[in-house]
């Protein structure tokens, strides 16, 4: 009976949890987002705790604060990092006991060595720090993995996908719109290419950012360390512990890091997510005015009723996505610098949710990539709508007017162009004692150095993406 039950329990239990969640990233999207779930699980955060810790007591031994350890002892702490669910579980009924998460992975610890050669150690563990050493570390870890292992890769993704949209119509026409009227042409290619160029500094950046770390005691002043080891130099000693995690050293804080590193990288993805709702506008405009078909995926529905319909859901849940991922950035980058005299609690519980902010962001860059990948230009009704009305050329009319000297040029193309519709034929006739270049001039060429800026932007995207993946 035993064995048919936990049958049941695995394939139905489990496999329908993901129904039962209360968050839609770790329920309805759970599969999407297996990969940043692995890096801000309560059990990762556990684990880079136990990590942090078992690191000190071996930093310590190697600058000769403790005995030297053999290395069948070090062998056996390094094997410890690795917490099986069993041994999770166990942390965490330690730690409703004690109530405090952090002395829950230290009594753990002590008591995985209080029956070997290295129970003489016990005292060492977690000496001379608090809570925030190990979890400023240890949540800085998560982040810097989620960022680089994770969202960037997805980012990048898009960029190439941009950019070979970018490419494949480069010289593509299309009616710009300006208020939501009819403008002037414009390229296809440069549009996207736009965004391309807005999104590349700013995943430069991300890309490049360090992060910072502090080791310095329960108000930041080193006491408890310096009082236990006072011929050391503790500034030199930590800031080497803290960048062999390639993170900054950060000499002073109060007992917390002040957050303003990720307060910063929260900003710069507040603002990759802002450029990327409005690309997801752009794009759903698109789709509305029939410039962009969607591939048709037999088995989807479009809408209960209206067979017809495929709607552009990717770039709509892309949309919201970002918003939701930027509520949350939003409020980390409105307490994260704030925290009363030398701590408290208050931003603890909000950057438990940095993982579920991740996890909208990798939503929408994935629906984003997905929309992106199933679009196709419809030169057709592109070009009907380019061609429907000619004064949309009225700009080059004018300008070419005044380079040859007429100072009312302006008035009197306005005159003859607003609210009417002007046709090839109309367009001649305006244009014919005005200048003869004009006469090849239509809607589908007047495009300037189009082609030219937007090549220069595709190039940037092709560096950008080998040295992100160098």
């Amino acid at each position: 009976m035993a064995s048919l039950y936990f049958l049941f329990y695995t394939t139905i239990v489990i496999k329908t949890a993901s129904t039962f969640s209360l968050s839609a990233v770790d329920g309805r999207y759970s599969s999407k987002t297996a990969p940043l779930a692995d890096i801000f699980s309560e059990s990762n955060l556990i684990t880079n705790r136990l990590k942090i810790e078992i690191d000190f007591l071996l930093f310590l031994s190697k600058k000769k604060l403790t005995r030297n350890l053999t290395n069948t002892e070090k062998r056996k702490l390094l094997s410890l990092k690795k917490l099986t669910p069993k041994q999770i579980l166990e942390i965490k009924k330690i730690e409703n006991k004690t109530h405090h998460d952090v002395k829950a992975v230290e009594y753990f610890l002590r008591n995985q060595i209080k029956n070997s050669s290295l129970k003489d150690l016990s005292p060492y563990i977690h000496i001379g720090l608090t809570s925030e050493d190990i979890n400023n570390l240890a949540y800085r870890l998560m982040v810097k993995d989620g960022l680089q292992d994770v969202l960037i890769p997805e980012l990048i993704k898009a960029i190439k996908n941009l950019t070979s949209l970018a490419e494949k119509h480069i010289d593509q026409p299309i009616l710009a719109r300006t208020h939501g009227q009819g403008a002037i042409p414009t390229t296809f290619g440069k549009e996207i290419a736009v965004f391309i160029n807005r999104l590349i500094p700013l995943l430069n950046e991300l890309h490049s950012q360090k992060l910072k770390g502090k080791l310095n005691g329960a108000v930041g002043g080193y006491q408890a360390l310096s009082i236990a080891f006072p011929k050391k130099n503790w500034l030199k000693l930590n800031k080497e512990f803290v960048k062999s995690y390639d993170l900054e050293f950060l000499e002073i804080s109060t007992q917390i890091n002040p957050q303003d590193d990720l307060v910063i990288l929260f900003q710069k993805l507040f603002h990759i997510n802002q450029v990327l709702i409005g690309l997801n506008q752009d794009l759903w405009r698109y789709v509305s005015d029939d410039w962009l078909l969607q591939k048709n995926e037999k088995s989807h529905v479009g809408s209960s009723t209206m067979p017809q319909k495929i709607n552009p859901i990717e770039f709509e849940n892309s949309e919201g996505n970002l918003k939701m991922a930027n509520g949350m950035f939003q409020v980390f980058i409105q307490n994260f610098t704030i925290s009363r005299l030398q701590r408290d609690l208050s931003d603890s519980t909000i950057q438990r949710n940095i993982g579920t902010s991740f996890g909208h962001c990798l939503l929408a860059y994935q629906s984003l990539n997905k929309g992106l990948e199933k679009i196709e230009i419809n030169k057709k009704q592109i070009k009907v709508d380019l061609n429907k009305n000619w004064n949309i050329l009225a700009e080059a009319a004018q300008t070419m007017a005044r380079k040859n000297g007429d100072d009312k040029a302006y008035e009197k193309i306005a005159e003859i162009s607003k609210n009417q519709t002007a046709t090839k034929e109309d367009w001649q006739k305006i244009v014919k004692n005005i200048d003869k270049n004009l006469l090849e001039l239509n809607p589908e060429n007047y495009l300037g150095l189009s082609k030219q800026i937007t090549k220069n932007v595709i190039n940037k995207s092709h560096k950008l993406i080998r040295k992100v993946q160098q």
